[in-house]
């Protein structure tokens, strides 16, 4: 399937009058392709455009570049290093002042702010994006209202969500953007999965993962291969297998999680090791695979000790307690059963937060 954004870039690029202006589109193309997962072409692309400007450094074109670099960085492995290259590129877009590229620039660095729950500069980047696009700003606009939606998602108001997911929608669809139509469904999916986790997980009891959860993440996979999109191809597995597991069905979950674990560690997961070794550990444990259990959790456990985020460590943490238990481990479960509730209590200070934090933004926004 052709994307319109790409058939638009090429269009311009071939229309541009300045070589300067070909170029910058050439690298906003190439941050494209790395959102698609087509590395090595992004990478080309801007790899030549550096050389090409070594000797003669332009503003505009250092920040184009910054951002394509970004997003390469971002969509191969989740890395903080995108982090700094998309620092880079909202600086010099702003010295430069090119309001529409430090706009999208700001979407961009919310993004990752979000990534790294970084939900103070979040928001603050956010409303900056908001605030200085045009109205036919798709790209930007699309990015700041994904931005919105996921940390109300995040902070359990799909509720107030929904509505910034319809504007994603929106804007995705009138920039012929795949690759955020794309990310939208994929976001969606997991923060679903997560809140289902969370709420079988701590005092709600049982899983509460649905049908279409796991349909949902299915269709992210085949709207994924219908537009081209490649990257980080075994994050939608490993949703999948937490989802199975969550339904009940452990033999199903592992299937995935040893095809597509060694993937996802390198595709940006590993922060995620604790949790998903743990998760891997209760399959196991239902199977009968004791020994396998008891591997598996143990590795877990040393894992979570560096795991960052707060609801993928108390998850770790909650599912180790219950394999331990039934192990025959009771001093090391509860250890883990002292640690699972102080993650999910900090866990839900935070999602109280960032609710009350956007609330302030989107009251604060031009109607």
């Amino acid at each position: 399937m052709a994307s319109r954004l790409l058939s638009r870039l090429d269009a311009e690029i071939a229309a541009a009058r300045h070589p300067l202006k070909a170029d910058c589109l050439r690298a906003e193309r190439a941050g494209f392709l790395a959102r698609q997962g087509h590395l090595d072409e992004a990478r080309q692309v801007l790899s030549t455009l550096h050389m090409q400007y070594a000797a003669n450094p332009h503003a505009v074109m250092s920040a184009w570049l910054s951002l394509g670099e970004g997003l390469l960085s971002h969509f191969s492995d989740l890395g903080p290093a995108a982090h700094d290259r998309m620092r880079r590129a909202y600086a010099l877009s702003g010295a430069a002042r090119d309001m529409k590229l430090h706009a999208l620039s700001a979407a961009w660095l919310a993004h990752m702010d979000y990534t790294q729950y970084d939900f103070d500069a979040m928001v603050r980047h956010v409303g900056e994006a908001l605030s200085l696009a045009e109205p036919g700003d798709h790209g930007t606009r699309s990015r700041a209202c994904l931005v919105i939606a996921q940390a109300y998602h995040f902070g359990g108001r799909y509720d107030l969500a929904q509505p910034w997911y319809a504007k994603v929608r929106l804007h995705g669809n009138a920039d012929g953007d795949e690759a955020t139509l794309s990310a939208l469904m994929h976001n969606m999916a997991w923060l679903h999965a997560s809140h289902a986790r969370q709420q079988a997980l701590t005092a709600s009891g049982e899983g509460v993962a649905t049908p279409q959860m796991l349909m949902s993440a299915e269709s992210t996979g085949n709207f994924d291969q219908l537009v081209g999109t490649a990257s980080l191809d075994a994050l939608v597995p490993i949703l999948r297998a937490q989802i199975l597991s969550l339904q009940g069905r452990p033999a199903d979950a592992l299937v995935l999680y040893d095809q597509h674990l060694a993937s996802a560690m390198v595709q940006g997961l590993a922060r995620m090791q604790g949790s998903l070794r743990a998760d891997m550990a209760w399959c196991r444990y239902q199977l009968g695979q004791h020994r396998e259990a008891m591997r598996d959790a143990v590795e877990a456990a040393q894992a979570a000790e560096h795991e960052t985020d707060l609801d993928d460590r108390a998850a770790a943490h909650s599912r180790l307690f219950r394999v331990f238990t039934e192990l025959g481990e009771p001093e090391t479960a509860a250890r883990h059963a002292v640690r699972a509730d102080s993650d999910w209590k900090a866990h839900v200070r935070d999602q109280l937060a960032v609710v009350a934090s956007l609330n302030r933004l989107t009251e604060a926004l031009p109607a």
